[in-house]
């Protein structure tokens, strides 16, 4: 119990300095939320000329879109920005404190997803807010609580995508135009722009087996009430599934990454 109350004061004060550090840079938030707002702006408009049988009405498509990029956003803050983080730890010099610590590589890299998380979860909330304020979006506030619990769920089941990223990152130095093509092509699979059923039957199979549509089906029927595409037992238990199979593996490839690193005398070069 004393390892792993140590362990989370660790990954807690890893977290409390990330956040102090995008705390630091006074507009980052500001300018966060703007281009939030402009970006949910632009699909308000956007949306006025959607009248689809597939989905409904103007404010149907806006539902529907409002809420796939804000699960976007929570679901790659595990992917994106603990990459970018650990690419500027070992351009700064700083990734040795980790690796010398008695925390550990692996355990300090994967706690590089706990700040980005919380942040994206808020500006998620803040996002509906505006939606809901500025464009009249209906969120169904009885059961939206509910979705925290399954937002934390997918991002677990999502982060094993940026723990082998980070490991490309320890071995490689960088993996910025991958992390884009992953985020780029999970969205178009899980349908946070259109419904899934629109893609081509040759590729439509591809978006039941990631953890991305499950997610964006479950938030979207507890945020705007869109119908589930299956049941919601079924698409927690591939949620839960896929963090239970995923975790341990990425965690062996980081920690072989490391390993690796070590071995080769690179894993504090950049």
């Amino acid at each position: 119990m004393t390892s792993l109350a140590s362990y989370l004061s660790a990954a807690g004060a890893i977290a409390k300095r990330d956040f102090l550090l995008f705390a630091s840079y006074r507009t980052r938030l500001v300018t966060t939320l703007f281009t939030t707002a402009v970006s949910l702006t632009l699909f308000y408009y956007v949306s006025r000329l959607v009248n689809s049988k597939s989905i409904g009405s103007p404010d149907d498509y806006y539902a529907f879109v409002v809420v796939g990029l804000t699960i976007l956003g929570v679901l790659t803050s595990t992917l994106s920005a603990p990459v970018a983080t650990l690419r500027a730890e070992l351009q700064t010099g700083t990734f040795e404190r980790l690796v010398v610590s008695p925390f550990g590589a692996v355990r300090a890299i994967a706690s590089l997803l706990i700040f980005p998380l919380a942040l994206a979860t808020v500006v998620g909330i803040l996002s509906l807010c505006f939606a809901g304020v500025v464009f009249g979006l209906h969120v169904h506030w009885s059961t939206a609580p509910l979705a925290i619990p399954v937002a934390v769920l997918g991002a677990i089941a999502f982060a094993p995508l940026g723990l082998v990223m980070a490991s490309a990152v320890v071995v490689f130095k960088q993996t910025n135009a991958g992390a884009a093509f992953v985020i780029t092509g999970f969205s178009l699979l899980a349908g946070v722009y259109f419904p899934v059923h629109l893609l081509p039957a040759w590729i439509r199979w591809a978006s039941d087996v990631q953890p991305f549509t499950p997610a964006v089906d479950l938030l979207r029927n507890l945020l705007v009430a869109t119908p589930l595409r299956e049941s919601a037992g079924l698409e927690l238990a591939k949620l839960a599934g896929f963090a239970v199979v995923l975790t341990p593996v990425a965690l062996l490839l980081l920690q072989a990454a490391v390993r690796r690193s070590r071995r080769r005398g690179t894993i504090i070069e950049y």
